[in-house]
């Protein structure tokens, strides 16, 4: 995405003693999608490097990264990068595990839960 920006991309390596030039740091997952990291700390050295004041905000870099996301997510940006995929009925239709269609297929199953 940071190249669809015309943003200077690089992967390699960070160096420690480049840490106090950065001004947003972010950890990207699957499950989290991208993380504002509001400091990083060395405590054997006496460091602690903050980024966005240590605000609980995502910074301007993280916000487009997150708004560019989810708009591709919702269908509200088109998706260039090749990453959605539709998923459709599987052909002779729709059945559960164990027949049960009230549920997702057991009767302890959350959705019995009170």
């Amino acid at each position: 995405m940071a190249k669809s920006f015309g943003w200077n991309v690089e992967v390699r390596k960070i160096l420690y003693e480049e840490l106090p030039s950065f001004t947003e740091v972010m950890a990207a997952g699957t499950a989290a999608a991208l993380v504002p990291i509001k400091s990083i700390t060395m405590k054997s050295k006496g460091d602690k490097f903050t980024y966005q004041n240590e605000s609980d905000e995502p910074g301007p870099m993280c916000t487009k990264f997150l708004t560019t996301l989810k708009g591709i997510q919702q269908g509200k940006i088109k998706d260039e990068f090749g990453w959605l995929y539709e998923i459709t009925e599987p052909k002779g239709g729709y059945t559960t595990r164990g027949g049960q269609e009230e549920t997702n297929g057991y009767e302890s199953n959350v959705d019995k839960m009170p």
